[in-house]
């Protein structure tokens, strides 16, 4: 083809016209990460509102003695801790019966017996014994930025929001596991996050998770989750989230972080979980994340035959670097924001490799699946 004198072979104008698709596509996704990673924080409200913070612990005796002075300790006018003793082995209901005498804001209630539903159970459990208008899931673990977590956290608990999707911090986690686990959660943050840009927000973890607590009563709990072993907290947000009705707490004031050991199968099994919940996912959410893959995909490729076919060689790599550095940058500020430092480099390698971790993970998935078909 001929155009001002300057000439390109079929395969050129090919490959410039998929890495002109590819980089439109990102640069969009670009756009969108932009307005999470720089939107400003909520003014803070006058009207607080009421709050339980819920938690379900199965043998973490340990770990709530560490955890709940902080949580019982906040700065916060209109609140409660529950936590569901879901079955505990270990000497959890002395630790919970110590905490309340010196705590009035603690509840606690138990789950005596194991079910099919155990995780859906807990959960439902906590929701029912709370009496507060928002319920916040946490975990056993956590670790709290400071007394003045929940005051910050409740400024995106506004008027006309029902769902508020918080970040996870497991920096202060340790174990084989523990880079590949943030890693992974940070990568999340970065492609669910921006979902909300387009009215498609996306649950990235059932901890620091927020909702009012009338829609649950409402919409029957997790009646139509219970063919799920797990996930049942995402999925139900997951169904009533939009845009006008959620809020991304982008910001390092509202995460907590998690403490403990992670291993190697912990990272598996947070892959695992998410490609199995993309499955429930609606058909403009599954396309939103598959758009932003195959445009990588196709980016890259294009990129690597222009670089051998094209003479306009730099001029291309040039195009590619700039997409490069603004995601680059992008991630800085993100990891700055979220207050999840150190990851970036690892996460950006991790990024370009995902297409094929995730066929890899989507692969082993299917093939456990059809072994237990034929069992």
């Amino acid at each position: 083809m001929l155009t001002d004198n300057v000439t390109f072979s079929m395969i050129e104008f090919i490959g410039m016209a998929v890495l002109a698709a590819g980089m439109f596509i990102q640069l969009v996704y670009l756009t969108s990460l932009t307005s999470i990673v720089f939107r400003k924080k909520p003014k803070d409200s006058t009207e607080k509102p009421s709050v339980s913070l819920i938690i379900t612990a199965r043998n973490y005796a340990e770990e709530l003695r560490e955890s709940l002075p902080l949580l019982l300790e906040q700065n916060y006018p209109d609140y409660e801790v529950v936590v569901v003793d879901d079955c505990s082995t270990d000497h959890t209901d002395s630790v919970l019966r110590v905490m309340k005498h010196k705590y009035p804001r603690l509840k606690t209630t138990i789950v005596k017996q194991e079910t099919d539903f155990a995780n859906a159970l807990a959960l439902t459990v906590g929701i029912r014994a709370a009496t507060k208008d928002w319920v916040i899931f946490l975990d056993p673990q956590v670790v709290l930025p400071g007394s003045g977590w929940l005051e910050a956290y409740s400024s995106y608990l506004q008027p006309g929001k029902d769902i508020v999707f918080a970040y996870v911090n497991y920096s202060r986690t340790s174990g084989y596991g523990r880079w590949w686990t943030r890693i992974e959660n940070f990568t999340l943050a970065l492609r669910y996050g921006p979902a909300w840009f387009f009215g498609l927000p996306m649950p990235i973890s059932n901890i620091n998770l927020a909702y009012r607590r009338k829609y649950f009563l409402e919409k029957r709990g997790f009646a139509a989750q219970l063919d799920a072993p797990f996930g049942e907290n995402e999925m139900f947000v997951n169904k009533l989230s939009r845009k006008n009705n959620s809020s991304i707490a982008f910001d390092s004031a509202t995460a907590v972080g998690i403490s403990g050991p992670l291993m190697y199968y912990d990272w598996m099994n947070l892959k695992k979980k998410h490609l199995l919940l993309r499955r429930k996912f609606s058909v403009s959410q599954r396309f939103y994340l598959s758009l932003d893959t195959v445009s990588r995909i196709l980016t890259d490729v294009s990129l690597l035959v222009l670089l051998f076919f094209s003479p306009y060689r730099f001029w291309i790599l040039g195009i590619w670097a700039f997409r490069f550095v603004v995601e680059f940058l992008l991630m800085i500020a993100a990891s700055n924001r979220l207050g999840d430092k150190g990851l970036v480099l690892r996460s950006f390698l991790y990024r370009t490799c995902l297409p094929l971790i995730n066929g890899w993970m989507s692969w082993k998935q299917r093939i456990a699946a059809e072994r237990k078909k034929w069992k």
